[in-house]
């Protein structure tokens, strides 16, 4: 059972590919405010930094009660957990969710998370800036301005965020199996070839 973790440039089209890669192969797809929702809510319950083994258990509890998130919410919500706290409960879910297979994770360091575990999928997706704005104006309804401004902030706490798990580059190519450039093939083309990377290991 492979596990699919997606790391894209914001705009380039990665929550869409998670939905359509996730559909077409029959698993689960979570992207960042769910993935943070369930660390918070995995902390929550266990009243402290809980042991490895209770996170299988909270995991199918949570992903059952999700609601659906606006993707806005990462970017303009706040966590009463510092840094620390939430980035031992992330890890944790994140391989808890591994552990279950058959699931595709979009961000929050799930390519260094599960870095070195078998079967894991890692995907770099990336875009012009040009096409990054275009698609957020395209498929949000935002203004122009709206979208750099967004996308500006989103590649800063990436970066930021990122850091703590991977100091240096993370967009390096040579970290994916597969790195892919939505300014230049359509979202459905990713799709087919990811999935048929996740069917060969699969096989």
């Amino acid at each position: 059972m492979a596990v699919v973790s997606i790391s894209r440039q914001f705009g380039a089209g990665g929550k869409t590919l998670g939905e359509k890669v996730a559909q077409e192969l029959g698993y689960r797809f979570l992207f960042e405010t769910q993935l943070d929702t369930m660390a918070e809510e995995a902390m929550r319950a266990a009243g402290k930094e809980p042991e490895p083994s209770h996170y299988q258990s909270l995991v199918v509890d949570l992903l059952t009660n999700l609601a659906p998130s606006n993707f806005m919410d990462r970017w303009t919500g706040s966590s009463q957990w510092d840094e620390k706290q939430h980035i031992e409960a992330l890890t944790r879910v994140i391989q808890g969710l591994a552990d279950g297979g058959k699931v595709v994770l979009l961000g929050r360091g799930s390519q260094f998370i599960l870095r070195h575990r078998p079967g894991t999928v890692r995907i770099l997706l990336v875009a012009k800036m040009k096409d990054r704005i275009d698609f957020m104006v395209r498929n949000y309804g935002m203004e122009q301005q709206q979208a750099v401004r967004l996308i500006n902030d989103a590649d800063k706490k990436r970066a930021r965020f990122l850091n703590n798990f991977y100091p240096g580059e993370p967009d390096e190519a040579s970290l994916y199996h597969l790195a892919l450039n939505t300014s230049l093939m359509p979202l459905q083309s990713a799709t087919s070839q990811v999935c048929r990377l996740v069917q060969r290991l699969e096989g």
